[in-house]
Parts: C-alpha cells; sequence; structure tokens
C-alpha cells in the first residue's frame, strides 16, 4: 500500500508493508484525513519509518476478528495515535464511530481531534448554559466548532481572531462578540479555551472568573507563559486544565459515542464542519506547510485516491 512516512527529515509518499490488525481492531480503507497544527510539528519530531495521521474517515475493509465494532462496508470516523496518512490504516475497534447515511466523510474526518476536544472542554465548564465563554484561535477548526457548540449550550460566546475578514462568520456561527486580540476581551468568563499560550495564556487567566476553567489546549505561539499565581488562586476555585485528546480518548472520559453525536449533529444541521480546502492527498506536503503559516482558517481535508 501507499502511505506518507517519516524517511530522513522530511515526508516521502512510499509503498509499504500494510499494517496487520489486532483482535480488537479493524482494517480501515482511509478515505479522508484532516489535518490539525500538531501534526506539523508531531511529523517533524516522528522517528525514522513512521507513517503520521490522527484524523481518518473511510470504509471497514476488514472488521475486527473477536466481533467488536463495526462490520465490513460501514463508513466510520476515527481518532488515531499515528498511522492515519496510508490506504489502509489499522483502528482499535473502540474507537471506530459509525458515519451516519447523510454525512459526507470529509466533514466526518474534522471531527475527531477538534471536535472531541471541544466536548470535552465544554464538559469541564458545566454548566455552560448563560454563562460567558471565551475562545481563542477563534477561526481554527477547534474555535469555530467551539463557537457553534458553545452557543448551541446556551453560552454567550467572545470569540478571538485576528482575521478581521472572518468575524462576520464567526458571528453567523454563534459568537455575540468577536475581538482581534485577548486583550480587548473584557472577563470575566466561566470558560477560557486557549490555544495560544504565552502572553494570551497569561491574559486568560486574568480573564477567568471564580470557579471558571481555562483549558489550555495548545501553544501556538512557542512561548512561555509567566503570571502571578495570585491572579488564579484570588479568585476562588479558579483552575487550568490541560486537555490533550489523546489522553481524553484513552481514559475513558471522550470516545467515540462522543463523535458519534457530533455526526448526528452535523446530519440534523446544527453543527457545519469548517472546511477551507481539499485536495488531494499528494498534495500533503504543501498543505502542512500551509497549515503551519496559517495561509486558511479552518479545516482541510485530502482525499486518498485519484
Amino acid at each position: 500500500m501507499k502511505a506518507w512516512r517519516k524517511q530522513g527529515n522530511q515526508l516521502a509518499l512510499a509503498d509499504v508493508p500494510a499494517p496487520a490488525p489486532a483482535p480488537d481492531e479493524l482494517l480501515l480503507r482511509v478515505q479522508s484525513v484532516s489535518l490539525n497544527r500538531g501534526e506539523v510539528r508531531g511529523a517533524a519530531l516522528a522517528p525514522e519509518g513512521r507513517v503520521p495521521g490522527w484524523d481518518v474517515a473511510g470504509i471497514v475493509g476488514s472488521p475486527a476478528v473477536d466481533g467488536s465494532g463495526p462490520a465490513k462496508g460501514a463508513r466510520i470516523a476515527a481518532l488515531l495515535d499515528s498511522g492515519g496518512w496510508a490506504e489502509l490504516a489499522v483502528v482499535p475497534a473502540g474507537r471506530a464511530a459509525v458515519v451516519p447515511d447523510g454525512v459526507d466523510l470529509d466533514v466526518a474526518a474534522t471531527l475527531p481531534i477538534a471536535g472531541l476536544t471541544v466536548l470535552r472542554a465544554l464538559a469541564l465548564a458545566e454548566p455552560i448554559g448563560g454563562q460567558r465563554v471565551l475562545i481563542t484561535g477563534g477561526s481554527g477548526g477547534v474555535g469555530q466548532f467551539a463557537i457553534q457548540l458553545a452557543a448551541q449550550a446556551g453560552a454567550e460566546v467572545t470569540a478571538v481572531s485576528s482575521r478581521m475578514d472572518r468575524h462576520d462568520e464567526l458571528k453567523r456561527l454563534g459568537a455575540g462578540d468577536v475581538v482581534a486580540s485577548i486583550e480587548d476581551a473584557e472577563g470575566p468568563f466561566r470558560l477560557v479555551l486557549e490555544s495560544v499560550g504565552g502572553g494570551s495564556l497569561a491574559k486568560a487567566i486574568e480573564l477567568v472568573g471564580h470557579e471558571g476553567v481555562v483549558v489550555t489546549i495548545g501553544n501556538s505561539s512557542e512561548q512561555d507563559t509567566t503570571f502571578n499565581a495570585r491572579t488564579l488562586y484570588g479568585k476562588g476555585a479558579a483552575r487550568i486544565y490541560g486537555l490533550i485528546v489523546f489522553e481524553e480518548v484513552r481514559s475513558g472520559r471522550v470516545g467515540a459515542r462522543d463523535l458519534e453525536s457530533l455526526m448526528q449533529l452535523v446530519l440534523d444541521g446544527r453543527l457545519q464542519a469548517p472546511i477551507s480546502l481539499r485536495r488531494n492527498w499528494t498534495e500533503l506536503p504543501m498543505t502542512l506547510l500551509e497549515l503551519e503559516q496559517r495561509e486558511y482558517p479552518g479545516k482541510a481535508v485530502l482525499r486518498i485516491g485519484p
């Protein structure tokens, strides 16, 4: 089979052996993959020969031999630890979420990392109905899902986006207010979903309110964060939660059933996948570079095959 694997200091599309599933794993014929900013760094740090790739959607070629999980021919989406940038991928049966008829596989592929991250972040701040929520990186994939899901839960959403041309779109998705910088936001907030790190994270700690939570999910600025501890504990029961979706899945705090609930929202027309571009997977290196340079908002989806 063909797969993108780490070769020297770059990725190469190469012929590699097909993976061998364990008894509780299925073999997926991958149709669509979506890209995440964390994969840019992950691919750069991957060991020689590793096939990266987290978000996948496709068709079950061989079901799990222990009888768990979807049957052959089922359309599924899943979050993988690695191995998704390939024609065939091994998926733990417990992570396979069935894609309902009427939901495009490209759309399904955007949901595992970004959608599950948002669901878990919102759960950490429950109840959020009537509460104020601040979302940094509002124009990104996570940000646009977060705006929609928080607004549907009844929260008053403020989004941060330096892309001025996207502000009207973020308001359409459910943001009551959109600011160009976190410095322009006015607290307090029940939840701050923070992905920038550095000074943005420090400001988020200033803005979170009593019994609120700052959920940190990234450090796109690659900067250290310095803050006065009194700023946090002085609020009373405020906290910082470091969220890595892989740990949340492994611990069972979020999983395939939650992913299926997101796809049902898509089917019902209540959740929009922010796909900015769709390309053939042969264009992976260029698309990763554009993602790193923030040349497009939202999600990029690559289709495997002709």
